[in-house]
């Protein structure tokens, strides 16, 4: 809930996502007019948002890439990172990116090797526009070849890169993208990248966790990567049995609950393999995976398949309105959920709002625009009721300010959010099996300045209602107006001071606060006027105050325009309001 701070849905709420693909492009020079066009197919039908792209023959090849190439899917959609060329000419790595969605920060190398520049992991700092996200991709390609000799540079080039990674924080949303030339999970190069270590911060994970002997083995076909092809050109290529190409992400990056940034599960892609091609070419017969001209134009523009995966990035937008979902109905007794459900917003605000146009949705296909002929209007201090039904002889026997449509909410597990006219989520809740309701009973929420996200912060409501459900729609739950079955007045269980209302005011303001009945008695509650100075203006009540709902009308005709503050203490606890006088 977002009133006085942001806190953020440990939830996805699918704002936006972007793909980041890595793609050997088997030695790409400036001179390759023949696989120009399937590279640019395969690109254009991934359509990725980055492309870390290794075996760039030098700058030309790079250059290449990008005007030859990309280019050609749209003359203003890529931009190439600032190249940095290696000593191995064919090794080089390039990333280019979609200028809308990311901006370039930075870019290094980090030297994995004692021969410097050769195969060397390129660092590329990026930041996500619309949610202000940075994210750290390393391109690789490590040593090629079998044998003690190239599997100990790949494991010396791994624990080079490891070291550099744990020096960054846990924080950082890491990739390790690019030809890794692994051929099982056994080499020491993957369990430096991967094994826990004393400092974990850089430690490296498979998102989609198929780790084993990978060469020649059909237990792994759907993940293979190398090589398309099983004759090209005069040579033997062996068909599809190596699972080279990677991308691999920190902790941070999977993590779900992660409130910026969090790999989309499920989206990490071989892009042509579709299980059913292990030792042959990717364009063998049928392909299930992709369409023939795509699975021809892979074995073509590369022996290597691209890998991508899809990331999410919280660029959710929320407004500085003070609307809180205050109570919450989703499963009633009385009548069938389709005519009973209902929920409650509270206005924390010290001005009246219009929520005509206004959102009610969910983290799924729920949504409904509110939709009045002329305006509906929320006072300071004041609610609304939502529900499916706004006939009180069939909803339960309760007054509903509006019915909605399209929108459900779950007995067990569901969200409400409000989204206003300028596509902003005022609030948000969402309940799990450890908030507190249950059939026939609503859950309100105790405290309106914490997290509603937090279940701790709602209790089940006792208070009945219309045809025999528990529940205060439209009505605080500690209302002193309210009565129990046995005719007794309901007593706040703690003091609260509302909103001032109006504020801006002149020259008078209705101030509204509870007084439980520990105040009461042993707390002597005070309600203070001080001045911008810190002077006291005006004492409105002190000592003697009665358990329950007060109101006040301050009139400040004899005091001159300014920021005044008022002040409820009640003990050591102490709440106070800043309101404008304005002549």
């Amino acid at each position: 809930m977002k009133i006085f701070i942001y806190v953020f849905l440990t939830i996805a709420i699918h704002a936006s996502s972007a793909r980041i693909m890595t793609y050997n492009l088997w030695e790409f020079s400036g001179n390759d007019d023949d696989r120009e066009d399937d590279i640019k197919m395969v690109i254009e039908e991934i359509d990725p948002d980055i492309i870390v792209a290794e075996e760039l023959d030098d700058i030309e090849g790079f250059n290449a890439l990008g005007s030859d190439v990309l280019d050609q899917i749209g003359s203003n959609i890529y931009t190439g990172a600032p190249f940095i060329d290696q000593s191995t000419t064919y090794a080089d790595i390039g990333l280019y990116y979609k200028h809308d969605i990311f901006e370039f920060v930075s870019t290094a190398t980090i030297n994995t090797t004692n021969n410097w520049g050769h195969r060397d992991v390129i660092e590329f700092v990026m930041r996500h526009i619309s949610s202000g996200v940075e994210i750290r991709l390393y391109g690789v390609h490590l040593k090629a070849g079998t044998g003690s000799d190239n599997e100990t540079d790949r494991a010396e080039e791994a624990e080079a890169l490891r070291n550099y990674l744990n020096e960054l924080s846990a924080e950082d949303f890491i990739f390790v993208l690019g030809d890794f030339n692994l051929y099982n999970s056994s080499e020491d190069a993957w369990t430096n990248l991967t094994g826990s270590q004393t400092d974990n911060d850089g430690r490296l994970f498979d998102p989609i966790d198929e780790v084993g002997y990978w060469h020649n083995s059909s237990y792994f076909e759907d993940v293979h990567t190398q090589s398309t092809r099983s004759y090209y050109n005069g040579q033997n290529y062996g068909g599809m049995d190596d699972r080279f190409d990677f991308i691999l992400t920190n902790a941070t990056v999977l993590d779900v609950n992660s409130s910026e940034c969090y790999y989309v599960e499920g989206t990490y892609t071989a892009f042509g393999n579709d299980g059913n091609h292990f030792n042959q070419a990717i364009n063998s017969g049928n392909n299930s995976a992709v369409n023939v001209d795509i699975a021809d134009a892979l074995v073509v523009g590369s022996d290597h398949l691209p890998v991508y995966m899809d990331v999410w990035f919280n660029d959710l937008v929320y407004s500085d309105t003070r609307i809180v979902i205050t109570e919450v109905m989703p499963n009633p007794s009385a009548v069938s959920d389709s005519y009973g459900e209902w929920f409650e917003v509270y206005n924390a605000d010290t001005v009246s709002l219009d929520l005509n146009g206004w959102i009610i949705k969910d983290d799924g296909s729920d949504t409904h625009t509110i939709s009045v002929t002329d305006s509906l209007p929320i006072l300071p201090g004041g609610y609304l009721v939502f529900g499916r039904n706004e006939d009180s002889t069939t909803n339960g026997g309760f007054t509903v300010d509006y019915e909605y449509s399209n929108f459900t909410l779950g007995n067990s597990t569901d969200e409400v959010l409000l989204v206003d006219t300028e596509n902003a989520i005022v609030d948000q809740v969402a309940y799990t099996t450890s908030f507190p309701f249950g059939n026939g009973a609503s859950m309100y929420l105790i405290d309106m300045t914490a997290d509603n996200n937090d279940g701790s912060n709602w209790t089940v409501s006792t208070m009945p209602f219309g045809d025999g459900d528990y529940g205060t729609p439209g009505k605080a739950w500690n209302d002193s107006t309210l009565m129990s079955i046995g005719e007794q007045e309901i007593i706040p269980k703690m003091f609260q001071l509302y909103p001032a209302y109006p504020n801006p005011f002149n020259p008078t303001t209705t101030i509204r606060f509870n007084i439980g009945v520990a105040d009461a008695i042993m707390r002597q509650p005070t309600l203070k006027i001080f001045d911008i100075t810190g002077r006291l203006v005006e004492t409105l009540a002190e000592g003697e105050i009665n358990p329950g709902q007060h109101e006040f009308q301050w009139n400040a005709s004899q005091h001159p325009s300014g920021v005044y503050f008022i002040t409820l203490k009640s003990g050591n606890f102490t709440q106070t309001q800043k309101i404008l006088l304005l002549k």
